[in-house]
C-alpha cells in the first residue's frame, strides 16, 4: 500500500493534507475537536494495527528508545496544535488557515539561529517578509472579526511542530515510515484524553451528534485519508527524497485547500487571499532553500 515511489508520496501526503483541512472545517459543528482528534487517531491506531499483523512492527512503539520520544512527538505535533487548529476554525476557514500555517517557516528560522547559531541567509530573511506579508494580509482581511481571531490561533500554535519535529528526528533509524506515522497517531491520544477529561470537567459534556452522517464520514475518512495514509505518505517520502524538495511541495497544498474550499461553498476567491496565498506559499519555497541561485545544483 506504502510503496510507492518517493515523489507519488510526496503528492499523495499533498492531497491529503489538502483534503483534511476542508473536511475538518464540515465536523465543527457537530463536535468537540478535542474528542474528534482523538476518535480520529483512534481509529488511526487501529488501521495501523491491522495493517502490521504479526511483522514485530507494532512493538516498535513500546521500546525504551521509542515511546518517550514518540509521545512528544505525538502531543506536540498532533495532539496539541491540531486542537487549537480545529477550534480556529470555528473562526475561520480552511483557506486562512492553510496560509496561516505557512508562518511555520518563520518559527524554524528564528528557533534554528537560537538553539543551532544559525544564521539566516538574506534570501531566507526575504522569504520570510514575503510569508509574514502574506500572514498580515489574510488576518487584516479578516479586521476585527472572529476570523481574525481563528487566524491568530493558528499562527500562535505552528511553534509546536518545531518541537514534535526535534523529537521526531530523534527517533532510532531502524523505524520505517508507517512505524513512525503509527507512533505520532497512537501516542498523540494520551494528551487528548488528558484534554477531553479536562474539558468534560471545566465546561460539561462534550459535543458528539451521533446522529450526523456528516461527522461520521468526516471521521473516518480524517482518521483514514491523514492521519493513516498521509503521514505514512509523508515519512516515506522525507525519508527517501531531497527534504527542501519535500517540504517545498508539501507547502504548496493551500492552492488545492482553496479550489476544494470554493467548491463546497466554505470560501470564495478574494484579492487578498489570492495575494495572500502566493506571498506565503512564495516566501515558504525560498525559505525551504527550493528557490536556488542560478548554477546551483537542482
Amino acid at each position: 500500500m506504502f510503496k510507492v515511489l518517493p515523489v507519488y508520496a510526496i503528492w499523495l501526503a499533498w492531497l491529503a493534507t489538502s483534503i483534511n483541512v476542508v473536511i475538518s472545517k464540515l465536523a465543527v459543528p457537530y463536535v468537540t475537536s478535542a474528542l474528534f482528534l482523538l476518535l480520529a487517531c483512534l481509529l488511526a491506531t487501529v488501521c495501523f494495527r491491522i495493517y502490521f499483523g504479526n511483522n514485530g512492527e507494532w512493538q516498535k512503539l513500546f521500546r525504551k528508545d521509542v515511546w518517550p520520544k514518540a509521545l512528544g512527538m505525538g502531543t506536540f505535533g498532533t495532539a496539541l496544535p491540531m486542537t487549537i487548529f480545529m477550534v480556529a476554525l470555528n473562526y475561520t476557514t480552511p483557506v486562512n488557515a492553510s496560509i496561516a500555517n505557512q508562518f511555520e517557516m518563520i518559527y524554524s528560522l528564528v528557533l534554528s539561529a537560537i538553539l543551532l547559531k544559525e544564521r539566516p541567509t538574506l534570501k531566507q530573511i526575504g522569504g520570510s517578509v514575503l510569508i509574514l506579508m502574506g500572514v498580515v494580509l489574510i488576518v487584516l482581511e479578516g479586521g476585527t472579526t472572529l476570523q481574525a481571531k481563528g487566524d491568530l490561533m493558528v499562527v500562535g500554535c505552528l511553534w509546536m511542530y518545531q518541537i514534535s519535529h526535534i523529537f521526531a528526528k530523534k527517533l532510532p533509524s531502524d523505524l520505517g515510515p508507517h512505524t513512525i506515522a503509527a507512533a505520532r497517531a497512537f501516542y498523540a491520544m494520551p494528551a487528548l484524553l488528558v484534554l477531553c477529561v479536562s474539558l468534560y470537567f471545566i465546561q460539561g459534556p462534550l459535543l458528539f451528534n451521533v446522529q450526523s452522517a456528516t461527522l461520521w464520514i468526516v471521521l473516518i475518512m480524517s482518521a483514514i485519508i491523514n492521519y493513516f495514509l498521509g503521514n505514512s505518505y509523508w515519512y516515506q517520502a522525507i525519508r527517501n527524497m531531497d527534504l527542501s524538495k519535500a517540504t517545498a511541495i508539501i507547502l504548496s497544498y493551500p492552492v488545492m485547500t482553496y479550489v476544494l474550499s470554493v467548491a463546497l461553498g466554505q470560501d470564495r476567491i478574494t484579492l487578498a487571499k489570492v495575494v495572500g496565498m502566493i506571498l506565503a506559499v512564495g516566501g515558504a519555497y525560498i525559505v525551504t532553500g527550493i528557490v536556488k541561485t542560478k548554477g546551483a545544483k537542482q
